[in-house]
C-alpha cells in the first residue's frame, strides 16, 4: 500500500508581519502553535475583554519544506489542515492552492498541480485582523494538526464514509452498513475489516456500494465502558470483488458500537439505560499555552474530568481538534458538537451566508462515525430567538444537518433564557439580545408562559429542546413539549433562578434536576475549565466561574460535583471555608460559587465564626476541631446534599470522618501551617499529595507536561497564603515554555519561567525534545528549600 499520510508538525519556520520572511530566516516553531499568546497585554486593547487584552490582531506566516523524490504519476497530493485561525491562505512554491475563512473549520487543499520533484516549499498565512472577534479567547496560527497525504486518484476518503448500525443490546449483537460514498470510487470494489481490541477479525465484506457486517457477542462502547473497534477499509489494486490483491488504499476508523435513544419521557437512554449526561461545557484553550494544546494536554484534562465523574462535554461553541473528539472516543464521553456560535451577528456574521453550509460539513463529515458524538447543535443563543427571520434559518440548519448525518442523531439549538417579541427593536446590538437583570432589553419578555411559548417555536424544529440556564422553567416547558427530552445545554454550578426571575440566587443546584425529573438528558455547566477570554473586565484576563482553574487546581464545584456524580464510587470528604478575604475573581455573579477553599488559616480572626461546605459522597460526617467532636446531621437531610455549616475559629487541627452503613470509610485532615512556607513540593494538586520522586514520560518530540508546585510549612502542611515568586529551570531532553499559577487576575507573562504562587501553587509547562534521557525539573523561590522532579523520557 503506497499511500502516505504524514502529519507535518515540526520544520517549521515562523514569522508576523504584513509579508513573510524569506525562507530560513523565520524562527523555528513546532505545531501546534498560537502567536498570539505570549503577545504584550494591555487594559486598553480593543476586543480586549473578549480576547484576554492581548495584542491579539496580527498576521502570521508559517514555512516548510517538503521534499518529494519522484512526482508519482496517477497520483493525487494533499494538505490537510485541523484548522488555522483564521483566513488561511496557502500557497505552494509560489501558487496559491487555497485556503479557508472561518479559523475552527478543518479543509483539505489538493496541491497536486503546484508540486514537482525536490523541495516544495509551503507557506501558509493565518490573517487575523479582522472585528469583530470572539467572544473568548481564540488564538491564532496554525493551532491544530497539519498531515501531508499522498494519495493515488483511485483512494478513500474518510469524511465520504458512513456507518450505519444497528445494535440489539439484548442480543449483544450488531448490524453495520458501511457506506463509503465517493463519487471518484462509484462501481469500485472495497474491502472491510472489523477487528477487536485484540486485532482479531470479527466481521468481514467485499463489494461495490453499501457493505454489510454482522457482529455476536459484540462489546457496546459507553462512556463507562468505551470499547472500541477498528474498521479497515481497504481498496484493492484490481477491481474485482472476488480476487485477492494488494491494496492500494486503506483507512482506519474507530468504531464503538452502541444503541443511544432520546425518549421524551426517559431522556437519554443507552444500551438500554437511562443514563444522565453528566456533563461540561470547554472551550479549546489550555491556559498558558494559549489555543495551542495538544493531545497529551487534552487528555491530562479529561481525566481529572473523568475522576469527578463527568461523562459529558458540550464542545462549545465551534469544531474543536479532532484530537479531543479522538479522545471522546477513547476514554469515554457523550459529545454535544456545535459547529458556530451567532450567525447573523458577533463573529461569526461575516462567513455565516456565504459559509455556513460548507463549515457545518467539515464538522459534521469529519465526526459523523463517532461513538462519542450524541448530538449535533446548530447554533448557541442567536440573535432574534423565535422570530420568524431566526426560525427560517433554524429550519435550514437542521435540514443539512440531517442531510448529512441520517444516523439517527438529534439535533438542536442552545437557547439563551432571554427573548424578545416579534417587534422589539435589536439595533445596536448586532442582533444578540444583550440583557442583564439590570438593564433589560427592549421588550424582553418576563412572563413565563409566553417564554415556554417562544421556545416551544424553536422546539417544534429540533429533535431536541435545547435550554441554557432554564431549569426553574424545566415543568412548564415539558408541559407544553412533551414529545421532546430537555437538554441543559448550559447550567450553572450552583443557583436556579425563579420563573419570574431567570437570576434569584436560589441554592437549588441545577445538576441534581435530571436525577428527579427523568425527561431531562443531562446538562453542561458552565464550563469545566476556566478559560482565557469572555472577561468581565480589566484585570481579569478570562472566564474564572469553572469547577477547575487553567493550571488544574479544582475549586468548590468541583468537588460537589464529584459528591453528586460518583455517588456510589471511592467514598471521599473534601473540607472547605468560606474565605471572603480572597480577593473578587470578577466572576459574572450568577455562575459564581460562595469562596469555599480547602484550608484553616484565618489568622486575622480570634473567635470568628466560619461558614464550611463539606462535599461527599458518604452517608454521614462528623468533625473534629482539635479534640473536640462536632455533631453533623446525615448527608442527606441537607438540600442539594451539600454539607453547610458554621465552625468557631481554633488554629490545629481539622480532621472530617466519613461513614457507610455506620463505618468510617474515609478520613481528611487539615492543619493551620505552624509556620511560614519553607519549601517547595511537586505534588498533585487535586489529589494533594507529592509527586513520585521519579516519574516516566515518553520521550516523543513535543510531549507536554503541565506539572505544579506547593509551598509547605516546617512540619509539611500546605501554606495557602503564600504568593512568592517560584522559578523553575530545568536541565535534559526538555524545555519550559510556559508558566501559569491559575489567577487570571494576574498579569504575569506565560512564555517565562517565573511567576508567583497562587494560593499556595504555582506550575510549569515542560516540553520534550524527543530525545531519551534524565530531565531534572527544579523549583526556586525565595526563602524556601528547591524542590526537584526527576524525569526519565524513555
Amino acid at each position: 500500500m503506497n499511500a502516505v499520510r504524514m502529519p507535518i508538525m515540526d520544520g517549521w519556520e515562523f514569522s508576523e508581519g504584513p509579508t513573510p520572511a524569506n525562507a530560513g530566516t523565520g524562527r523555528p516553531v513546532d505545531l501546534p502553535h498560537d502567536f498570539v499568546i505570549n503577545h504584550p497585554v494591555h487594559d486598553h486593547i480593543d476586543w480586549g475583554v473578549d480576547q484576554a487584552f492581548r495584542e491579539w490582531q496580527g498576521t502570521g506566516w508559517y514555512r516548510r519544506t517538503i521534499h518529494i523524490d519522484a512526482k508519482r504519476e496517477g497520483y493525487r497530493y494533499y494538505l490537510d489542515f485541523d484548522g488555522v485561525y483564521e483566513n488561511a491562505r496557502v500557497s505552494v512554491n509560489g501558487t496559491p492552492v487555497g485556503g479557508w475563512n472561518y479559523g475552527y473549520s478543518p479543509f483539505r487543499l489538493d496541491v497536486t498541480d503546484a508540486v514537482f520533484e525536490g523541495d516544495n516549499d509551503i507557506l501558509v498565512c493565518a490573517d487575523n485582523n479582522e472585528a469583530p472577534t470572539d467572544r473568548w479567547y481564540s488564538g491564532s496560527g496554525i493551532y491544530r494538526t497539519v498531515t501531508w497525504m499522498e494519495l493515488p486518484e483511485r483512494h478513500l476518503d474518510e469524511r465520504d464514509v458512513i456507518v450505519r448500525q444497528h445494535v440489539d443490546w439484548t442480543a449483544r449483537s450488531a448490524d453495520l452498513t458501511v457506506d463509503v460514498g465517493t463519487d471518484t470510487l462509484r462501481g469500485e470494489t472495497v474491502v472491510a475489516t472489523l477487528r477487536d481490541s485484540d486485532g482479531e477479525t470479527v466481521a468481514e465484506a467485499r463489494g461495490q456500494g453499501r457493505l454489510r457486517m454482522h457482529v455476536d457477542d459484540a462489546r457496546l462502547w459507553s462512556a463507562e465502558n468505551p470499547y472500541l473497534y477498528t474498521l479497515t477499509l481497504a481498496l484493492p489494486e484490481k477491481n474485482d470483488a472476488s480476487s485477492s490483491c494488494d491494496m492500494l488504499d486503506g483507512i482506519d476508523l474507530c468504531i464503538g458500537l452502541r444503541d443511544i435513544r432520546f425518549d421524551a419521557e426517559q431522556g437519554m437512554i443507552v444500551n438500554g439505560r437511562r443514563t444522565i449526561f453528566r456533563g461540561v461545557c470547554l472551550h479549546q484553550d489550555a491556559g498558558c499555552v494559549g489555543s495551542a494544546s495538544t493531545k497529551e494536554l487534552m487528555r491530562n484534562r479529561l481525566e481529572q474530568l473523568k475522576d469527578m465523574g463527568c461523562n459529558g462535554l458540550r464542545l462549545a461553541h465551534h469544531a474543536h481538534p479532532r484530537q479531543m473528539l479522538d479522545l471522546a472516543d477513547e476514554m469515554g464521553f457523550y459529545v454535544y458538537a456545535e459547529p458556530f456560535d451567532k450567525w447573523e451577528s458577533g463573529h461569526y456574521r461575516r462567513f455565516f451566508k456565504d459559509g455556513w453550509r460548507a463549515d457545518l460539513a467539515a464538522m459534521i463529515r469529519r465526526d459523523r462515525n463517532r461513538p462519542s458524538i450524541v448530538m449535533w447543535g446548530v447554533g448557541n443563543e442567536v440573535e432574534n430567538q423565535a422570530k420568524r427571520s431566526m426560525l427560517a434559518i433554524l429550519r435550514d440548519l437542521v435540514a443539512e444537518a440531517h442531510r448529512l448525518d441520517d444516523t439517527g442523531r438529534p439535533v438542536g439549538c442552545a437557547m439563551s433564557p432571554h427573548f424578545q417579541t416579534e417587534t422589539a427593536d435589536t439595533a445596536g446590538t448586532e442582533g444578540i439580545i444583550q440583557v442583564t437583570d439590570d438593564a433589560p432589553a427592549d421588550q424582553e419578555i418576563d412572563d413565563p408562559d409566553q417564554r415556554v411559548a417562544r421556545i416551544k417555536l424553536i422546539a417544534d424544529i429540533t429533535d431536541v429542546t435545547v435550554l441554557n440556564y432554564a431549569e426553574q422553567w424545566y415543568g412548564k416547558v415539558n408541559a407544553a413539549i412533551p414529545d421532546k427530552p430537555i437538554f441543559g445545554s448550559e447550567t450553572y454550578q450552583w443557583f436556579v433562578g425563579h420563573e419570574w426571575q431567570m437570576q434569584d440566587y436560589i441554592s437549588e443546584n441545577p445538576n441534581l434536576v435530571p436525577e428527579r425529573d427523568r425527561y431531562v438528558i443531562g446538562g453542561a455547566i458552565w464550563a469545566g475549565f476556566d478559560y482565557l477570554g469572555e472577561s468581565m473586565g480589566w484585570p481579569s484576563k478570562g472566564w474564572s466561574g469553572a469547577l477547575i482553574r487553567t493550571n488544574g487546581v479544582p475549586k468548590a464545584g468541583y468537588w460537589l460535583m464529584r459528591s453528586y456524580w460518583c455517588a456510589d464510587g471511592e467514598p471521599f470528604v473534601h473540607f472547605m471555608a468560606a474565605d471572603y478575604t480572597q480577593p473578587d475573581e470578577n466572576v459574572k455573579e450568577h455562575w459564581d460559587i460562595p469562596p469555599f477553599v480547602g484550608h484553616w488559616e484565618f489568622p486575622q480572626y480570634h473567635k470568628n465564626v466560619v461558614p464550611y461546605l463539606i462535599a461527599t459522597n458518604c452517608d454521614e460526617v462528623c468533625i473534629r476541631v482539635n479534640q473536640r467532636e462536632l455533631y453533623v446531621r446525615p448527608v442527606r437531610e441537607f438540600a442539594n446534599r451539600a454539607v453547610i455549616g458554621y465552625l468557631p475559629y481554633q488554629p490545629g487541627v481539622l480532621t472530617v470522618i466519613g461513614y457507610r452503613d455506620g463505618h468510617e470509610v474515609c478520613r481528611e485532615t487539615t492543619n493551620t501551617p505552624i509556620s511560614p512556607a519553607v519549601t517547595l513540593e511537586f505534588a498533585d494538586t487535586t489529589r494533594r499529595v507529592a509527586l513520585p520522586e521519579t516519574m516516566e514520560l515518553p520521550a516523543r518530540r513535543g510531549y507536554e507536561r503541565l506539572l505544579s508546585v506547593r509551598c509547605l510549612d516546617a512540619a509539611g502542611n500546605p501554606v495557602f497564603r503564600e504568593f512568592a515568586p517560584v522559578r523553575f529551570r530545568i536541565a535534559g531532553p526538555a524545555g519550559i515554555i510556559a508558566v501559569d499559577n491559575g489567577n487570571l487576575m494576574g498579569n504575569e507573562p506565560y512564555g517565562q519561567d517565573t511567576i508567583h504562587l497562587h494560593q499556595g501553587v504555582a506550575s510549569v509547562m515542560i516540553r520534550l525534545t524527543g530525545e531519551p534521557g534524565r530531565i531534572i525539573l527544579s523549583a526556586d523561590a525565595p526563602g524556601m528549600h528547591t524542590a526537584t522532579q526527576t524525569i526519565i523520557a524513555g
